[in-house]
């Protein structure tokens, strides 16, 4: 593979700078921005609507979830613990916004102390949400007019989500326009420079163009942040309980390994906690 550099506009840096080309994976350029670090995928003409439907969900994607709603039970445990770590941050009551919500599961956990309010891209998960209770759940990308009418918010979330957005610089500006000071923004998300994301390279589990367009480092998420008056009040890389068929399906694609796992319905809900140190965990506070 022939290695090449170019030049373009880095979101992050929010000017023209170098980027090398660093891996081609599936078929697509991995660049990174030789000033702030950022890995990012060039995939012409996304559409997110082509990639992000139910199959995302279900295991239709090779990087994707096996059976999202079949590990609820894992998954909802998991998000009660990142409720109360959120609220051991604060603030620990108002509005709450999360970006790619799913299924509702972590809303689900959050509604107990906040007004909570959702955006999700896949029209089936919107749906379920909305079945389920959670009735200020948006299906589509988020827009101005959506934080309009919800007004100031207090705590903002992504979770496993940033890596997915295209114009990522002009959503986190929104939310962090909405957000009051001192309010509270979380972002999880793979950190490309730990060490095992540099030891697998382009075989790491989360190196997954054209579902995951970012890479980034924990530098160059608060380099983002900076922009738009965030200032980073915690960066960890916590363990989670993760299902051990989202963990199987995983440590294949590490290995080169092309299959599908699916396990009997008796295994879908067991829970391995886990953290190999590459899925970072940032806390951002809007400065007052």
């Amino acid at each position: 593979m022939t290695i090449t550099s170019k030049s373009f506009h880095c979101q992050i840096c929010n000017e023209i700078r170098h980027h090398k080309v660093v891996y081609v994976v599936q078929g697509y350029p991995i660049c990174k921005c030789e000033e702030c670090g950022v890995g990012r995928a060039d995939v012409e003409g996304f559409d997110p609507y082509r990639y992000y439907n139910n199959g995302y969900f279900t295991g239709k994607y090779e990087h994707s979830y096996v059976d999202y709603i079949g590990s609820k039970e894992i998954l909802s445990r998991e998000f009660s613990k990142t409720v109360e770590f959120i609220r051991s941050i604060g603030p620990t009551q108002g509005n709450l916004l999360e970006v790619g919500c799913a299924y509702g599961l972590f809303l689900q956990q959050a509604k107990q102390h906040y007004h909570i309010h959702g955006v999700e891209l896949v029209e089936e998960a919107a749906a379920y949400c909305q079945a389920n209770g959670l009735t200020k759940v948006k299906h589509g990308v988020l827009a101005k007019n959506d934080l309009e009418k919800i007004g100031t918010l207090d705590v903002a979330v992504m979770l496993d989500v940033i890596e997915h957005i295209d114009n990522v610089a002009e959503t986190v500006g929104m939310i962090s326009d909405h957000l009051r000071p001192g309010g509270s923004f979380t972002i999880t998300t793979g950190d490309w420079a730990s060490l095992v994301a540099r030891i697998t390279g382009q075989r790491w589990r989360l190196m997954a163009p054209p579902l995951h367009l970012w890479y980034f480092t924990p530098s160059s998420l608060a380099k983002l942040g900076q922009r738009f008056g965030l200032e980073v009040v915690s960066c960890s890389h916590p363990w989670k309980i993760v299902p051990l068929e989202l963990i199987l399906q995983q440590a294949c694609t590490m290995l080169g390994i092309h299959a599908k796992i699916s396990l009997p319905r008796l295994l879908k809900n067991l829970g391995l906690p886990v953290s190999l140190h590459d899925a970072m965990r940032i806390v951002f506070r809007k400065v007052e």
